[in-house]
C-alpha cells in the first residue's frame, strides 16, 4: 500500500471525528492552511494540529493546589514523550491516532519530539534570543516540518525552509498578539517589538516562500500570514483574523494546490 493509499483509508470519518471542529476554534489559522493539501493527507494533518494543541495546552496554569507552576506542564509534556518512544500506553483519545501516523511513515517521530521539546523550553524560558530562535524552529517550525513530511518532502534543505515559515509565523503571531499574550503569562520573545519583528523578518527571508517547489508551498503557507502579521502592529490582539487576511491565505493555497496538481510529482 503507497502513501497516498494510506493516507486515504485514515482519512475515515471515525478517525477525525470532532477534530476538525476542535482544531478550527483552537488554532484557525493553520486549519485555515490545512484545508488546501490533498485530501490524502489532511487527515494526519488535522490529527497533528490536534496533537499540536494538545502540548499547547500543557502552558496553562495548572488548576490543582498540588502541582503549581511549571512542574504541571512538565509532567503533561513528559507523559506525551512517553507515548511517543513507546514507553507508556497510549490511553488518551488523540493518541493511538498520532501513533498510527509515525508508524505509517507520515511524521517522522524526532519532528514530534523538537515541537514537544519546545513546548518544554517554553516552561523553561532562558533570557537570551539564540534558544528562543530554536525554540521557535522545533516548535511552530516543527509543525510545518511535519506537514512537508506529509507531502513526502524529504529534501532536508527544503524541511529547513519549512522550518523558517513555521518559526516565521510563529514570531507574527506573538507579534500580532503582544499584549494579550503579556497578560497570558507565557513566554515572549526576550527583546523589544522591533527586535522581534526583525527575527520574524529573518525566518520569512530564509524561508522564502515563493521559490519553493509546489509541495513546499503548500506546507509553508502560514508564511502568508506571517508577512502579514510582521508588517503591522498588535492593534489585532486578542481578535480574529480579518477577512483580508483569509484572502491572502486562500489565493496563496488555490494557486500552490494548482502547482502541486500539475506537478504529478508528490515525492520531493
Amino acid at each position: 500500500m503507497n502513501r497516498e493509499e494510506q493516507g486515504e483509508q485514515s482519512a475515515g470519518p471515525s478517525r477525525t471525528e470532532g477534530l476538525e471542529g476542535a482544531v478550527r476554534q483552537a488554532d484557525p489559522d493553520r486549519a485555515l492552511c490545512a484545508r488546501f493539501l490533498p485530501a490524502s493527507v489532511r487527515a494526519d494533518v488535522t490529527v497533528l494540529l490536534a496533537f499540536h494543541t494538545e502540548l499547547t495546552r500543557a502552558l496553562a496554569p495548572a488548576r490543582s493546589a498540588a502541582i503549581a507552576g511549571p512542574m504541571a506542564g512538565l509532567i503533561r509534556l513528559q507523559w506525551w514523550r512517553d507515548v511517543l518512544e513507546g514507553v507508556r500506553a497510549p490511553d488518551h483519545a488523540l493518541a493511538p491516532a498520532i501513533l498510527s501516523a509515525l508508524a505509517r511513515g507520515v511524521f517522522h517521530r524526532e519532528t514530534l519530539l523538537r515541537v514537544l521539546s519546545a513546548r518544554e523550553a517554553e516552561l523553561n524560558p532562558e533570557p537570551e534570543v539564540s534558544p528562543w530562535r530554536q525554540m521557535m524552529r522545533d516548535g511552530a517550525g516543527g509543525v510545518q516540518r511535519a506537514v512537508g513530511e506529509a507531502l513526502d518532502v524529504r529534501d532536508e534543505a527544503i524541511l529547513t525552509r519549512l522550518e523558517a515559515s513555521g518559526a516565521a509565523y510563529g514570531a507574527g503571531a506573538m507579534l500580532r498578539h503582544w499584549p494579550h499574550i503579556q497578560q497570558s503569562g507565557r513566554y515572549l520573545f526576550p527583546g523589544e517589538t522591533a527586535a522581534l519583528r526583525q527575527e520574524g523578518e529573518a525566518f520569512l527571508q530564509s524561508c522564502d516562500a515563493e521559490t519553493l517547489p509546489p509541495a513546499g508551498r503548500l506546507a509553508a503557507l502560514p508564511a502568508v500570514l506571517a508577512a502579514r502579521d510582521l508588517a503591522r502592529t498588535s492593534a489585532q490582539a486578542g481578535q480574529p483574523r480579518g477577512l483580508g487576511d483569509r484572502l491572502a491565505v486562500m489565493r496563496a493555497g488555490w494557486k500552490a494546490a494548482r502547482m502541486f496538481q500539475k506537478s504529478g510529482e508528490p515525492a520531493l
